[in-house]
């Protein structure tokens, strides 16, 4: 069996991640659309909250900070990135419905959880144990009805219209030679992209977002954003990131080099890209000054106008964790302190009671 490498998660936590982030590929005109980051106008307006959700609280869902959020038609799925211990699923009203599926040895149980996809059957799970990756396919009770070994190391999926799957084994060179596979339902490689060509810390991230019957991809090392076809990869969006692209000397330099010019100069990488009928949405990390900020960039396709937002755990605070889409509002989970420091003219009027240690709360906003 082939040695496995040890992986690291991107994470909130592990903002030291970042260091090692970077833009690679070149910036070339074409089709594509560059924003570029500084350039971006910001928007003075507050983002306009047409729907609070709180997660309901339990003795056994208590949820911490580094959420995943999915959603089905009828439910939300929350995975706790720290405590790894279950998928938890909620009506849309935020009632809590129980452990979907939890996480350790023993019957009913599943050995890892590395991403996951909800389904009209149920929920589909990408697990990783030593060098191979399985995709469990639960029904709406979870029970297990499938079991899918690929001959792909991906840490990151998404399922294709057509049936296929999507996978992503991010920078593990030498366990993957290509960044992004597409798989058929019996578990083989058809296809692949992005080949890999340096060899850096191994790691791991959730590279796809699904809406609207697309699949939309991006790297934390590379400025492009995609959408992927069932046998074809688009690219969609670059950035020119100005002043946080992290120059080509770093990847000569000592490691401990290298951080240091990074921390002085500030760096930036794509943490997220999804897409709605009229509306592009980007959220771009930026790590300067010992900070973290979320500069998040709303594209109107329709006048391919831009502007942006930036939030922190100091500023726009309830809007740090943007999650997706859905019904075509924008979602974020807003840890209840931070809901609670919103002003009373930010929140509808049947806004619900929420109190300090209670669970999380979803935010549905305009965009």
């Amino acid at each position: 069996m082939k040695k496995q490498p040890k992986l690291l998660y991107y994470a909130y936590p592990l903002a030291l991640l970042l260091l090692l982030s970077c833009q690679r590929e070149t910036l070339e005109n074409g089709d594509l659309r560059l924003l570029e980051l500084e350039a971006i106008e910001l928007n003075p307006t507050a983002y306009a909250i047409e729907k609070v959700i709180p997660l309901e609280t339990t003795s056994a869902n208590l949820l911490g900070d580094y959420l995943t959020v999915k959603f089905s038609e009828k439910a939300c799925f929350v995975f706790d990135e720290s405590a790894r211990d279950a998928i938890h699923r909620y009506d849309l009203n935020g009632k809590y419905l129980g452990r979907f599926i939890e996480i350790g040895d023993g019957p009913n149980r599943i050995e890892s959880v590395n991403d996951f996809i909800p389904t009209p059957e149920g929920l589909e799970i990408l697990s990783v144990k030593g060098d191979r990756s399985t995709i469990i396919q639960l029904d709406r009770n979870g029970e297990m009805t499938g079991q899918l070994t690929l001959d792909y190391y991906g840490t990151s999926f998404a399922k294709l219209p057509g049936g296929y799957y999507a996978a992503s084994g991010s920078y593990n060179l030498p366990f993957v030679e290509n960044r992004l596979a597409i798989i058929d339902e019996q578990g083989k490689t058809v296809k692949t992209f992005l080949p890999n060509t340096h060899a850096l810390l191994p790691m791991q991230e959730k590279n796809f977002y699904a809406a609207n019957g697309s699949v939309f991809f991006h790297e934390i090392y590379n400025n492009r954003t995609y959408q992927i076809l069932e046998d074809s990869l688009a690219p969609s969006y670059q950035f020119d990131f100005g002043t946080y692209r992290i120059p080509e000397r770093f990847f000569e330099m000592d490691w401990m080099a290298g951080f240091e010019m990074l921390s002085q100069q500030g760096f930036a990488v794509i943490s997220q890209h999804w897409e709605s009928e009229k509306k592009a949405f980007f959220g771009v990390d930026v790590q300067a000054d010992g900070e973290r900020k979320n500069h998040q960039i709303i594209l109107d396709k329709r006048d391919l106008q831009a502007k942006k937002r930036i939030a922190s755990t100091r500023d726009l605070a309830a809007f740090y964790h943007p999650v997706g889409v859905f019904d075509e509002f924008l979602v974020f989970i807003a840890q209840a302190p931070d809901y609670l420091k919103l002003e009373a003219d930010q929140l509808p009027d049947d806004s619900p009671m929420v109190q300090e240690g209670d669970n999380p709360v979803l935010l549905f906003v305009d965009f």
